[in-house]
């Protein structure tokens, strides 16, 4: 199917690969053009499709299924709500194929990288992105609009909530009988290593994992 990518940046080329590259010689999807609220309709192109202004796209292309191919949870929420809003729809990628090492189901607009794992069972939301070498175990739900990057690791039974970010290399353990909650628009650095629930709108980093405002008030006493 022909699909239009919503942003131009590198990371939107990097999830390209996900959809072309990764799938060849028979990709998920073709891109005929990319959405960008700042370059579009100044006729830049990425290898031949135009970058348009969402003005363009929703008068000549709404028929036309929008991939948001940011990585950034809440402004995947936020776009996600204008197109709806414009009368614009989503792809669903996986309906009729999905990769090897996926045993579990996966939302509209959402995306898995090459070699990610991806346990039976998973719920995958609506509008995710599991970036490439990602790792999600068995039985675990990952909320809409969360952004899984490289290489990380998810445990166990592991809930994520909506616009949860997990950073490159994050590892979130869980050994655990009840599932380890990663609350709402919650931020798991590069790296961290995550083996307790936590709060909506958390942000932690280090190993272990360590909520940011508590290495803040340290340092100042």
């Amino acid at each position: 199917m022909d699909v239009v990518f919503y942003g131009a940046s590198g990371h939107s080329i990097a999830v390209r690969d996900s959809v072309e590259v990764f799938w060849k010689p028979n990709p998920l999807a073709s891109i005929v053009a990319y959405i960008d609220d700042f370059r579009g309709d100044r006729g830049e192109s990425i290898d031949g499709a135009p970058i348009i202004s969402f003005e363009t796209w929703r008068s000549s292309l709404r028929d036309c299924p929008v991939f948001l191919s940011l990585g950034d949870p809440q402004a995947k929420r936020t776009l996600a709500e204008r197109i709806r809003a414009a009368g614009g729809r989503f792809p669903s990628f996986y309906e009729h194929s999905a990769p090897a090492a996926c045993r579990g189901t996966v939302g509209e607009g959402s995306v898995l990288g090459s070699l990610v794992s991806i346990g039976p069972s998973t719920v995958i939301g609506r509008h995710v992105q599991v970036m490439p070498l990602a790792s999600v175990d068995a039985g675990c739900t990952v909320g809409d609009y969360a952004s899984i990057c490289p290489s990380s690791t998810i445990f166990g039974r592991v809930v994520l909530g909506e616009c949860v970010y997990v950073g490159a290399g994050a590892r979130i353990v869980n050994h655990g009988d009840e599932p380890l909650t990663v609350g709402a628009d919650a931020v798991i650095g590069a790296g961290a290593v995550l083996t307790r629930s936590v709060r909506p709108g958390e942000k932690l980093v280090g190993d272990p994992a360590t909520d940011l405002r508590t290495l803040a008030a340290k340092r100042t006493t």
